[in-house]
C-alpha cells in the first residue's frame, strides 16, 4: 500500500506542470548559483580559517577573504595578460594562414569529402546563418538579456560566497537549533560527514583537473602541437565541466593539428585515446573514489547517467548528493542500531 501511495504521488506530481516551471526557475536563478558558490567556498574555506585563527571576526575574515579572492583571480589574469595575448595572437595567425592556404583547404576538404557529405553540411550551415540573420534583433536581445543574466548570477555567487565563508561555522548550529531533541544528534552527525563529503569532492575534482592539464601539456610538448601552456590550461578550467569539457578543450588544438597534416593529426588522436582512458579508468576512478569512498563502477555509473538526464552540472553534483544520502542512511541504520542496543 505504502508502494503504491508513493507511485501514485509521483503521478500526481508529474501533472502538476506549475509546480514544473517553479523547480525550473528556482534552479536557473538560485540553485545554479548556489552551487557554484558551494565550489568556491570549499577552494577558499583555507584562507578564511587562517584569518579567523589569526583572531579577525567571521565577517570582517569573510571580507577580506573574499577581497583577496577576487584580486588574486584579476592579478592572475593580469600577470598572464600578456603572454595569453602573444598566444591567442599566434593561434589567430596560424588559423588564419589555414584560412589563407587554398591548397591545404582544398586537401583538407577533398580527403573529409570521402567520408562526410559535405553539400549537405554546406547547406545545413547556410540555412541556419540565413535564419540568424533575419532573427538578428531576437539574437540581440537574447545576448543582452543573456549578459544581465550573468552579472547578475555572478552577484548572486557573491553574496552567497561572503555569508557561506561568514556563517559557515554556525550553519550546523543553527540547524541543530530548530531539529527536535531526538533527532539532534543524528542530524548533527550527518552534517559533519556531509561537509566532510563536500570538502572532498571539491578538492578531489581540483586534483583531477590539474592532472589532466598536466598530462595534456606534456603530450602536447612531445607530439609539438604549439601554444602547448595555453591549451593546457584551458584543459584546466573546461576540466571541471564533466565529460564534455576536456572534449571542448580538443577542438582547436585538433584544427591545427589537421593544418599541419594527417600525421600530426594521428599524433593527437593517439594523445586523446591515451589522456581520456587514463582520465576515466585511472585518475577519476582513483582520486574521486578514495575521496568520496565510491567504488570506481559506482562513481562511473552515477556520472553517466547525471549526463544522460541532467546534463554537466547534474554530473559534477550527482556524486556528492549521492555520497550525502548515502551517508543519511548509514546515520539512520546506526541510530536504530544504537536504539535497539540500548532496549
Amino acid at each position: 500500500m505504502i508502494i503504491n501511495l508513493v507511485f501514485l504521488g509521483i503521478l500526481f506530481f508529474g501533472k502538476m506542470f506549475f509546480i514544473h516551471k517553479l523547480i525550473n526557475i528556482l534552479s536557473k536563478s538560485f540553485l545554479i548559483p548556489f552551487i557554484f558558490s558551494v565550489f568556491l567556498f570549499y577552494i577558499i574555506k583555507p584562507l578564511n580559517i587562517i584569518f579567523m585563527k589569526n583572531g579577525l571576526k567571521p565577517g570582517s575574515s569573510a571580507l577580506l577573504t573574499l577581497t583577496l579572492g577576487v584580486f588574486i583571480t584579476i592579478g592572475a589574469i593580469t600577470f598572464f595578460s600578456n603572454y595569453i595575448a602573444t598566444e591567442f595572437n599566434g593561434i589567430i595567425k596560424e588559423l588564419t594562414n589555414i584560412t589563407k592556404n587554398q591548397d591545404s583547404i582544398n586537401n583538407i576538404m577533398n580527403k573529409i569529402n570521402k567520408f562526410l557529405p559535405s553539400q549537405d553540411i554546406y547547406k545545413t550551415f547556410a540555412k541556419i546563418a540565413n535564419n540568424y540573420m533575419q532573427d538578428f534583433v531576437h539574437n540581440l536581445m537574447f545576448t543582452v538579456n543573456y549578459t544581465i543574466h550573468t552579472f547578475s548570477t555572478l552577484f548572486l555567487v557573491l553574496i552567497i560566497l561572503f555569508y557561506l565563508l561568514k556563517d559557515g561555522a554556525n550553519i550546523k548550529t543553527k540547524i541543530t537549533s530548530i531539529v527536535p531533541k531526538k533527532y539532534k544528534e543524528f542530524v548533527l552527525k550527518t552534517l559533519i560527514e556531509s561537509n566532510k563529503i563536500l570538502e572532498a569532492y571539491v578538492t578531489g575534482q581540483a586534483k583531477v583537473a590539474l592532472s589532466l592539464s598536466i598530462m595534456i601539456y606534456i603530450a602536447y610538448k612531445i607530439i609539438g602541437i604549439p601554444n602547448a601552456l595555453l591549451f593546457s590550461s584551458l584543459t584546466f578550467i573546461l576540466a571541471f565541466i564533466p565529460f564534455i569539457g576536456f572534449f571542448i578543450s580538443m577542438i582547436i588544438p585538433s584544427i591545427i593539428a589537421l593544418s599541419m597534416g594527417f600525421v600530426m593529426t594521428g599524433k593527437l588522436v593517439i594523445v586523446f585515446i591515451i589522456v581520456q582512458t587514463l582520465k576515466g579508468r585511472v585518475v577519476v576512478p582513483a582520486i574521486m573514489s578514495r575521496a568520496m569512498d565510491i567504488h570506481p563502477l559506482t562513481d562511473i555509473f552515477l556520472v553517466i547517467s547525471a549526463v544522460a538526464l541532467g546534463g554537466p552540472l547534474a554530473a559534477f553534483a550527482v556524486v556528492p548528493i549521492y555520497a550525502i544520502i548515502k551517508t543519511i542512511f548509514s546515520k539512520l541504520y546506526e541510530c536504530n542500531l544504537i536504539k535497539k542496543h540500548n532496549k
